[in-house]
């Protein structure tokens, strides 16, 4: 506002010399005259600079506002979480490396736990928790080594050694669509463990990865 104001100023000063008759025009100085010249390019150059800068400031501001809604909108329609228990049978004898199937299905939603497997499909891109519980029935001389795996690789341990014991673990990891996360055992023990409730799986996104 004051560069406008300004300009105003100089333009109307300008003018006014124009308009004077040529015999009182004379007084001024030809330097005077080129240094308001100046100061009106000057200012001129300014006004321009400002007002492209204000025009990346709302493009910028532009860009922002669209990526928060996007966001929001993906927040919105990307919700994905499951909570399974070990129901039967009561108590289950691991095999080698046998996954656990965790049967009895509380919330799935996004639908990526399928229990007849008992593995967790992500359904989006993003970055999830997953968490497990699994309560040793019996020993019979042999420990409980579990482990959460992601596409067959080891991301968490659990351990227990006496009846009633358990072990629990939560991991957070990054999933690309497809990607399969499963609780198994871990060794080459024979544990029996805890149905009827006791052994749970459960995980859901934190947050989806922008497409």
């Amino acid at each position: 506002m004051f560069a406008f104001r300004f300009f105003v100023v100089v333009f109307l000063s300008i003018v006014g010399i124009l308009a004077t008759p040529s015999n009182n025009r004379d007084d001024l100085q030809d330097k005077e005259l080129a240094e308001i010249k100046e100061m009106v390019k000057l200012q001129s150059e300014l006004i321009q600079s400002q007002a492209e800068m204000l025009n990346k400031y709302d493009q910028r501001i532009g860009e922002k506002q669209s990526r928060t809604r996007r966001v929001a909108d993906m927040d919105n329609n990307t919700a994905v979480g499951f909570y399974s228990r070990l129901v039967s049978p009561h108590p289950l004898q691991l095999g080698q490396h046998q996954a656990i199937e965790f049967d009895q299905i509380i919330t799935n939603v996004g639908n990526g736990y399928d229990s007849r497997r008992g593995h967790f499909t992500a359904p989006v891109a993003g970055l999830y928790s997953f968490t497990s519980t699994v309560l040793l029935a019996s020993s019979n001389n042999h420990n409980m080594h579990i482990s959460i795996v992601k596409n067959g690789v080891i991301v968490g341990l659990m351990f227990s050694v006496t009846e009633y014991d358990k072990g629990t673990r939560t991991v957070v990891l990054s999933l690309a669509v497809g990607d399969m996360v499963w609780v198994r055992n871990n060794g080459n023990e024979l544990p029996n463990i805890h149905g009827v409730g006791y052994s749970t799986f459960s995980g859901f996104l934190i947050t989806p990865y922008s497409q």
